[in-house]
């Protein structure tokens, strides 16, 4: 709590500054209430949990340089609701974790950004995520969706409906999803291109992770103006060598992953019902899906409650030595954004 009245006090004291300078305050604050019913192997259990989902406090903005450029830059922190977070020495949550945080420039060129980022890849892609940062996230399944990358250099532009975006990192941990151990550093480079014009939307990413695997990954959505909508996303992933490991989405040695997610939603007056599949495949190792149902209730222009049912089901797509599993949360939550 003190981190976070630490960054609103500093926001208030740059407010003159912020009259030269296009400078916005913004945070999305969302938690649940909820039963997760968890089965692994043979064993199962039964818990009422309270969760933060991905909530986050930030400063974005840019100020006006000379020769038309000006600089540009993002502050964004996840914040921890429900104080479950890791405890610090002196007892209090580590309530703040760093997400997207950066420095640019932009001009007619577009806009350069450095520092920590969400890839392009998984930019092309987000936005159809129909349960976003909720149990039943598109990244359970779509591993694109879960990449965000440190020590990144990115470039955007935009001509027309057309986006387009690259970004290198130059050193990430990788952290092996079967043992939770860091395996060195290595460097990475994703790409993507956009559209977008009226109802339809369309997306394509491409990431390559040095020593560990290359991934694609595409999408596309339509949206009618009354407001209901279809989306989907289909992604394929390979490991580079028989010594790469499985990490963030790539299998692991040579195997080949082979995700899709689809999504709809039809809007009633406040309320909006949607459905969600998502099924993941690794050669040799198994399978993975996930069906979600739930309802939408608005209100407000920016807040929003909601009832949700969500079942991951894991039957063998798992790390070696481990047993099968499968989850399955009922929640009511609560999203409100600024």
């Amino acid at each position: 709590m003190k981190n976070i009245l630490a960054i609103a006090v500093a926001t208030a004291l740059i407010a003159p500054a912020a009259a030269m300078a296009d400078t916005t305050l913004y945070g999305k604050l969302h938690a649940t209430v909820g039963n997760v019913e968890t089965t692994t192997g043979a064993t199962e259990a039964s818990e009422t949990v309270v969760e933060s989902h991905s909530s986050r406090l930030g400063v974005k903005g840019s100020t006006e340089l000379d020769n038309g450029l000006s600089a540009t830059y993002g502050l964004e922190y996840g914040i921890d609701l429900d104080g479950d977070n890791e405890k610090g020495t002196n007892g209090q949550s580590r309530s703040l974790n760093a997400r997207n945080t950066f420095v640019g420039l932009k001009g007619g060129f577009g806009e350069v950004r450095v520092g920590r980022h969400d890839t392009p890849a998984k930019l092309a892609t987000a936005g159809l995520d129909a349960f976003a940062d909720t149990y039943a996230d598109m990244s359970n399944i779509i591993g694109a969706d879960g990449h965000r990358v440190d020590n990144a250099v990115a470039y955007i532009t935009k001509v027309g409906p057309v986006g387009l975006a690259a970004a290198h990192s130059t050193e990430i941990d990788v952290v092996s999803s079967a043992d939770g151990d860091r395996n060195g550093g290595t460097t990475a480079n994703t790409v993507m291109a956009n559209y977008s014009n009226g109802p339809i939307y369309a997306g394509l990413g491409y990431t390559a992770v040095d020593d560990v695997g290359t991934m694609i990954n595409i999408g596309g959505s339509y949206k009618t103006e009354a407001g209901h909508f279809v989306n989907a996303v289909y992604e394929t992933s390979e490991g580079d060598n028989a010594a790469s490991p499985a990490v963030a989405g790539f299998p692991g040695g040579t195997k080949e992953d082979t995700n899709l997610y689809v999504a709809g939603g039809i809007k009633s007056g406040a309320m909006t019902f949607k459905a969600g599949y998502g099924k993941g495949e690794t050669d040799g190792a198994g399978e993975e899906e996930q069906t979600t149902v739930g309802v939408d209730y608005s209100l407000g222009k920016k807040t929003a409650a909601y009832l949700m049912w969500n079942d991951n089901t894991n039957t063998g797509r798992v790390a070696a030595g481990a047993a099968e599993s499968s989850t399955t949360a009922t929640a009511v939550g609560l999203v409100t954004e600024f």
